[in-house]
């Protein structure tokens, strides 16, 4: 049985434990629904919440899938909370896709505070080491979805979707559908609806063995990032880490050791090509540098180490409606309109008078959907080194504020479509659009 499977999984793999409180990410489609309907029937004696995130994509049929939401947890009798948020504006605001920023703003709305359970199914990891692998992967991308991730957990990993359609069916469950997801419109969808039916027809047990080897594989990973570790550790000196045990080390291990370097001190959205750089300063000329994205890696004879760029703090000054404000720094932000809101870059937000532009100040909140969230919070998710912090732009109005650049927007302050509002981009000296 389903609930026999996702009991073991969730005992092996130490997901939840008798007396745990979880909040069930619903969405209400069938395997959201019949995660909820499982977890209430476990004999674990848990406290079973739910939350629902409406990412405003799909017009009418997204708040049918909240109101059923609301319904179906009310006959069942568990507390559920609802947010949302216009994912499309907020893509445009992070400069992210919309399946992106449809995630980052899901969870945030889902905090970090309390045990999530999500949905992702056997068929799900399938379909991510699936797509890793077209598009060229390394160890970790193979290693699947995460039974666990920090507080998200997946009870239903060890089970495919149609164990979970036969479940609803046999226990007469409704659930609502995503038209989205029968049209192959990205690579994840076309993955579904024509490779995965045909490796089931080759194995009917592809997703099983699938899983057995992402965890086989994430295991590899951890041992090499844990190897890679000690080697840091080892490599380590006063200002850096000394270059010869890097070099000396296998391949596998000193990328990986660059990568920690890397990422521990700042840089954002590395790829193959920037740890090949940064392995390629190990052997360059005794004082070389390396510009990669939020950090500068330097070569100093026989050492290397990193610094990351201080920004310079900005005073409050009021942003124009209309006009253009020049920052300390040399980057510029405008404000053009107002105009009707139609999606396209920038950050779009309804103004009656001149945001107040500044650096963050203690205590700063920001309003997101289900609550408020410390700016210093938000700029430490989005992983901005605390040496660019202050060169972050707050907006502010009435004392509110409106956004944070490259980080989020009040949802108060985000235009419908077709809602007059103004669109701000911020520029580089150079005059080209910065994201962050």
């Amino acid at each position: 049985m389903l609930t026999d499977k996702v009991w073991n999984w969730c005992r092996t793999q130490q997901l939840l434990s008798p007396g745990d409180t979880v909040t069930v990410a619903l969405s209400g489609g069938a395997d959201s629904v019949a995660l909820l309907h499982v977890l209430l029937h476990l004999p674990l004696s848990l406290t079973v919440s739910a939350a629902h995130f409406n990412h405003h994509l799909r017009g009418a049929e997204s708040d049918r899938d909240e109101a059923f939401c609301r319904d179906l947890c009310a006959a069942w009798n568990v507390p559920l909370r609802c947010g949302g948020a216009d994912v499309s504006a907020l893509a445009q605001l992070w400069g992210t896709g919309v399946e992106t920023a449809a995630r980052n703003a899901r969870y945030d709305f889902f905090g970090s505070s309390e045990t999530i359970a999500t949905a992702h199914h056997g068929d799900d990891n399938l379909e991510t080491l699936l797509l890793h692998l077209t598009r060229g992967s390394a160890l970790r991308g193979l290693g699947g979805i995460p039974p666990r991730r920090d507080n998200i957990i997946r009870p239903l990993l060890c089970v495919n979707r149609q164990e979970i359609l036969d479940y609803l069916t046999s226990h007469h469950l409704p659930h609502v559908e995503d038209g989205t997801n029968a049209a192959p419109l990205c690579g994840r969808n076309r993955l579904r609806l024509d490779v995965i039916p045909a490796l089931y027809r080759e194995n009917p047990a592809v997703s099983r063995a699938a899983l057995s080897t992402s965890l086989l594989l994430r295991e590899d990973e951890a041992l090499l990032e844990d190897l890679a570790h000690r080697l840091l550790k080892t490599a380590a000196a006063a200002g850096g880490w000394q270059v010869a045990p890097l070099v000396e080390a296998p391949r596998p291990l000193r990328l990986r050791a660059l990568r920690q370097v890397l990422e521990e001190s700042g840089a954002k959205d590395l790829s193959l090509r920037h740890l090949e750089a940064a392995e390629a300063l190990l052997t360059a000329g005794p004082s070389s540098s390396l510009d990669l994205p939020g950090v500068t890696l330097r070569r100093q004879y026989g050492l290397l180490c990193t610094a990351v760029p201080v920004s310079v703090p900005l005073e409050p000054a009021p942003l124009p409606l209309g006009g253009a404000l020049l920052l300390p720094d040399g980057r510029t932000l405008r404000c053009d309109g107002p105009h009707p809101y139609v999606p396209g870059p920038g950050l779009h937000l309804v103004l009656n008078t001149p945001p107040l532009v500044r650096s963050r100040r203690s205590g700063d909140r920001l309003h997101r959907s289900g609550g408020t969230k410390s700016v210093k919070a938000l700029l430490i998710d989005k992983k901005i080194p605390a040496p660019l912090r202050d060169g972050v732009p707050v907006l502010e109005v009435n004392g509110r504020i409106a956004a944070v650049w490259g980080v989020g927007a009040d949802p108060a302050f985000l235009p419908r479509l077709g809602q007059r509002c103004y669109t701000i981009n911020l520029y580089t000296k150079e005059g080209e659009v910065q994201i962050l």
